[in-house]
């Protein structure tokens, strides 16, 4: 993949090595300027005739919902917007009828680890699976599920160190034992192609923020056809209540969707930069995005092999996230910014940094990153 002409379209590269989309994505121009229509249509009263300025923004997020569901392989009915990734997560928390001995299980090292008041409050047995050599094993997955569990948790992608999962293995494992699959899939989404009728998950939460290059603040949660009449809303607002009496706001259709859970207002100004940022994937190609991703990550990963650091990422793990152990790494990290280097550097799991390209990066970026980190070490 040639990033030449890619890079011109992401103005902050001029001026930084960007290695940190595990943590922000930057925007291309094109997403920017989705905002600035927003905000113009908004502020000059921009509508077709008959329309309100909220039946456009609905229109908005309708096209952008239809948009997200072809992007990882859904239907419509199955996408509905949230806030963050935290918030579909406790939407499926939330709306699941709990019974006292009830389990559920996650990885030990989950960004939204299962343990919420409540499941506390219904007696539900939480059991985390300790990571083995970076990874987590599917065989000690398996020895934490059984007949009692409800809900299996887990990162498509782990934020710590980019190990990935095979949603599919685990799908068929979860689905053994009558339990349901609940994927946090911000680590990949927009960094590979998402397939979640393939991949047999029941849930997905995802913020867009990172590999999608879209919003804060907006995110979208999948349910499956299956599951959408059995998740019970947690809130209720005029986009999904209940009351049908003179003053009804809502459709009826929308609760037999997974639309039912969005009670407010959405985050419609997100909506428009999402569409762009969709647009702008879509036109490069998702197989073509996961090859070019692939090949950095495994440029980085024996990049800094070489140097002689303790890998925390498993060779050959297909994820755009290489991570290796670090003394001080929260240190090196500031000091690596100091030089235009952006990646993150955290004490937590080990302390460790973690190094994230996408496809705006070139392997002239690890190259340089690597060059200046030998540097760096030396002068903690």
């Amino acid at each position: 993949m040639s990033t030449k002409k890619t890079r011109a379209d992401f103005p902050a590269l001029k001026d930084w090595t960007y290695l940190d989309t595990a943590f922000v994505g930057l925007y291309p121009t094109q997403t920017k300027q989705a905002y600035e229509e927003f905000v113009d249509n908004w502020m000059l009263f921009k509508v077709k005739p008959g329309k309100t300025i909220l039946g456009e923004w609905l229109d908005k997020a309708e096209k952008v919902r239809r948009m997200i569901a072809d992007f990882i392989n859904a239907h419509r009915d199955e996408i509905a917007y949230t806030m963050c990734t935290g918030s579909g997560l406790n939407v499926v928390i939330n709306g699941t009828a709990w019974r006292p001995g009830d389990n559920v299980v996650f990885p030990e090292w989950e960004h939204n680890p299962l343990d919420t008041h409540t499941l506390r409050r219904n007696r539900v047995q939480v059991r985390a699976v300790k990571p083995k050599d970076g990874m987590i094993e599917l065989s000690d997955l398996e020895k934490a599920v059984d007949d009692r569990t409800r809900l299996v948790q887990l990162s498509q992608v782990s934020y710590v160190n980019g190990f990935r999962f095979n949603l599919r293995e685990v799908a068929d494992l979860v689905h053994a034992h009558g339990a349901k699959l609940l994927v946090d899939s911000t680590q990949a989404v927009g960094a590979f192609r998402i397939d979640v009728a393939k991949e047999g998950v029941d849930y997905l939460s995802a913020a867009p923020y990172k590999y999608l290059m879209g919003p804060a603040g907006l995110a979208f949660l999948y349910v499956s056809k299956e599951n959408i009449d059995a998740l019970t809303p947690d809130r209720v607002g005029w986009k999904n209540q209940l009351w049908q009496g003179e003053r009804a706001e809502a459709p009826l259709e929308n609760m037999q969707t997974a639309e039912k859970i969005e009670y407010g207002t959405i985050h419609f100004q997100g909506c428009y930069g999402l569409e762009k940022s969709l647009e702008y994937l879509n036109s490069l190609g998702m197989d073509t995005v996961e090859h070019w991703n692939h090949q950095l990550s495994e440029h980085c990963w024996n990049r800094i092999h070489e140097l002689g650091a303790q890998m925390y990422t498993p060779e050959k793990t297909e994820s755009p996230i290489v991570s290796f152990y670090q003394k001080q790494a929260t240190k090196l990290s500031r000091q690596l910014m100091e030089q235009g280097i952006k990646v993150t550097g955290r004490e937590a799991h080990g302390g460790h940094i973690r190094v994230s390209t996408h496809f705006y990066n070139s392997k002239d970026d690890v190259d340089h990153f690597a060059d200046r980190l030998v540097i760096a070490q030396k002068n903690l």
